[in-house]
């Protein structure tokens, strides 16, 4: 198995949530809330990952012959959720 992160960050003028980074090409999504922009990623990210497929398992073993890492199971990637901005209380 290999982690696909989401780097998620919150807007400071409008705080909106959006997708800052992301190892899932053309996974691009915004919300009103960290955990309304999770759901609305676990809703997406399944199909988009089967789309791009290709360019994923490509960039999974580049990823891992440049760390020098045994060769991964690209064929099972998990979402890894990353906080760029911090989390308000009422959302921890």
């Amino acid at each position: 198995m290999f982690e696909l992160k989401v780097h998620l960050a919150c807007d400071a003028e409008t705080g909106r949530w959006y997708i800052a980074e992301s190892d899932i090409p053309g996974l691009w999504l915004e919300a009103d809330s960290p955990s309304e922009l999770v759901a609305r990623i676990q809703a997406a990210a399944p199909e988009i990952v089967e789309l791009n497929n290709d360019e994923i398992v490509s960039a999974c073993l580049e990823r891992a012959a440049k760390m020098k890492l045994p060769r991964p199971d690209c064929a099972r990637p998990s979402i890894m959720p990353i906080f760029d901005s911090p989390l308000a209380l009422a959302y921890a």
